[in-house]
């Protein structure tokens, strides 16, 4: 039996400046309406049912909702606490897009810093946050529990900001996170010409990766395969990063399958989740080594 958030019907809802609107129920990623509802299997309560608006027709990847970004915000909502994703925890969402992800985390208790290169996409983001405080709200008072601040039910937050990967200044100035997430994040290499160029995009990234994080933090990733040369960016990852799981190698191990019913496409979807290698004694400082190969000075 299909679960219900891929078969309920459609909801109405407030959306600001819009008067009433219509919310689909399906999470396909497929980019036909402007509103799309996501309701999780995994989740309950007032962190259960999330509406993302899109923008039909723009010009960036994350303009409107991918699988991949469904399929890791219901494995969030399913092992939480597995991910380091509690109430005061920190989090951090590379390539956030509309911010489902970065919201479902928050709902759940994180203080998350949702990010994105494309600056225009950030008002739908933070849009999309302002609705679903608004929509926890509503859920919390139906229920009968408690508003909390923000409107996340966990007391969760969410900071829309811009972030280039590869900014080492950038990087250093939000600090390190307890959880780094991301999803599809090296889909936008395909257009990169020449594998120089994008093994160059990868370091700017992992750069990115590695000042965010520390020796605990927890790197969780959702991908699917399009191209040949992505590979090598999770074995340039492989190099610094070793997985929460057993694996062989960073090019054999293909990380975990996470198909969800009524998802197109998430049965080819992987998840991947990471920690920093250890190295060192004494207190020894590393390096951000893909930082170094980009010719940055980027010593933590």
């Amino acid at each position: 039996t299909p679960p219900s958030w891929a078969t309920a019907a459609p909801i109405r809802i407030f959306i600001p400046g819009n008067g009433t609107s219509s919310v689909p129920t399906h999470a396909t990623g497929i980019p036909d309406e402007v509103f799309r509802r996501v309701v999780l299997g995994s989740g309950g309560g007032r962190c259960s049912s999330f509406a993302i608006e899109q923008v039909i027709g723009g010009s960036d990847t994350g303009s409107v909702l991918w699988s991949g970004s469904v399929v890791l915000a219901e494995l969030i909502g399913a092992r939480a606490a597995t991910f380091g994703i509690v109430p005061g925890s920190t989090a951090i969402e590379l390539g956030a897009g509309l911010g489902l992800v970065s919201i479902v985390a928050s709902c759940l208790g994180a203080r998350v810093v949702a990010t994105d290169g494309d600056e225009s996409i950030q008002p739908v983001a933070k849009r999309n946050v302002l609705l679903n405080q608004r929509l926890q709200d509503v859920a919390g008072s139906q229920s009968g529990s408690e508003s909390n601040e923000g409107g996340q039910s966990g007391a969760g937050s969410v900071d829309v900001r811009q972030l280039w990967w590869g900014d080492v200044a950038a990087a250093r100035a939000l600090g390190s996170f307890d959880t780094v997430l991301g999803s599809d994040l090296v889909y936008g290499t395909d257009g990169i010409v020449g594998p120089v160029a994008r093994e160059a995009s990868f370091a700017a990234l992992l750069c990115t990766m590695w000042l965010l994080s520390h020796e605990n933090t927890t790197l969780v990733l959702t991908y699917r395969e399009r191209k040949p040369i992505e590979a090598r960016f999770f074995t340039m990852l492989w190099e610094q990063f070793e997985p929460d799981v057993e694996g062989t190698s960073g090019e054999a191990w293909r990380g975990e399958a996470s198909p969800i019913a009524g998802v197109p496409e998430s049965s080819s979807v992987r998840l991947f989740t990471f920690r920093r290698r250890r190295r060192g004694t004494g207190g020894d400082t590393p390096p951000a080594p893909y930082c170094a190969a980009l010719g940055r000075d980027a010593v933590e």
